[in-house]
């Protein structure tokens, strides 16, 4: 099992909100990196204070091929810790075959994917995840 880990963050937030599960896992002797959304990498405060407007331009596919350059730079396959948006980053860097293991915390919802049914006059794109009633 791989000993590095990426830790990916959500929406709001900044990669310093991991400094805990960062020295958690640090001290159990995983290498653990929690690389920044582009244009997110300063202090939470210098971010409030002003934010790049760059930020507002970065779209999942940007984000999951960022996280993926980074990725394939890493000497191992990491496991992929992602919260909230980074959970679904997470996802899709799975889907692609990054990383040896993932964890969703409380991952936002896929765009076209509806959580607790979906509308009956439409097909579920989500089929192949198995949603109850979505036709195969």
């Amino acid at each position: 099992m791989s000993k590095t880990i990426m830790l990916i963050h959500g929406a709001w937030l900044n990669a310093h909100c991991w400094e805990g599960f960062k020295a958690r896992y640090e001290a159990r002797g995983y290498n653990v990196i929690a690389p920044a959304w582009p244009f997110d990498d300063r202090s939470p405060s210098e971010l409030r204070a002003s934010p790049n407007p760059a930020l507002a331009q970065v779209g999942i596919n940007e984000l999951i091929n960022h996280y993926d350059r980074l990725i394939r730079a890493l000497p191992e396959p990491p496991i992929l810790i992602g919260h909230s948006f980074g959970g679904t980053v997470t996802q899709h860097l799975l889907d692609r075959g990054l990383g040896v293991a993932g964890v969703a915390i409380d991952p936002a919802p896929t765009p076209a994917c509806w959580l607790g049914g979906r509308p009956s006059s439409r097909p579920s794109p989500c089929s192949f995840l198995g949603e109850a009633g979505a036709a195969s």
